[in-house]
């Protein structure tokens, strides 16, 4: 959730990392599930599995970078 949250607070949801290879299968999966509807089904799940306040407000913050 940690890296979640820093890479939404980043500026955008895209994998950084100089290592990936942008071409590779990995690398496209990542990408699609950063930017596809899963992702946010999955931060409002996640809400209703923890009762962490720190664990909350990423969350929140995620999944109101995430909200169209």
């Amino acid at each position: 959730m940690e890296r979640l949250h820093e890479l939404a607070l980043a500026g955008g949801l895209e994998p950084s990392n100089a290592f990936w290879d942008k071409q590779s299968s990995a690398y496209r999966a990542l990408a699609e599930w950063l930017h596809g509807p899963d992702l946010q089904l999955a931060v409002e799940a996640a809400v209703f599995r923890t009762d962490d306040p720190a664990q909350l407000e990423q969350l929140f913050t995620v999944h109101d970078i995430l909200a169209p």
